[in-house]
């Protein structure tokens, strides 16, 4: 069965935008050998990510991403069956605008009853992360 996962956390010291996109190849490779697609926006500061696949890849990954020392304050938003993919392919986007972080910011901070609408709330931050000309986007699948 088809599911999504919505996931942010906070980017380790380390990590910065250049770092992020240098290492997105072998985010590529990986993602294609385990049939999962997606979408990963990175702000500098916070990560969100929408990824699509079978359960029990997406399983495997989640099990990868809490031992990842990229990420501090892995926070799992949301999880659910879905009958298509929203992103058939890999992007990757990163963008600086401040209104981008403050709501996935606010995303991580907030409620159960506001959490439980994650898949009306997360669209619109990666559309706009997606179009804002100080993103950088690569479109082609990562």
């Amino acid at each position: 069965m088809l599911r999504r996962l919505a996931w942010t956390s906070r980017a380790s010291v380390s990590c910065s935008m250049a770092r992020f996109r240098h290492t997105a190849a072998p985010w590529r490779f990986n993602n294609e050998r385990n049939h999962l697609s997606g979408m990963l926006l990175f702000t500098g500061v916070h990560f969100l990510a929408v990824l699509e696949g079978q359960e029990r890849d997406l399983d495997g990954l989640w099990r990868r991403l809490q031992e990842d020392k990229r990420h501090r304050d892995l926070i799992r938003i949301g999880d659910t069956a879905c009958g298509r993919r929203w992103f058939p392919h890999w992007i990757l986007s990163c963008t600086t605008d401040p209104v981008a972080a403050a709501e996935i910011e606010r995303l991580r901070s907030s409620p159960e009853p506001i959490v439980s609408n994650w898949t009306q709330l997360i669209p619109p931050i990666m559309l706009k992360a997606m179009t804002d000309a100080s993103s950088c986007r690569d479109g082609t699948p990562i």
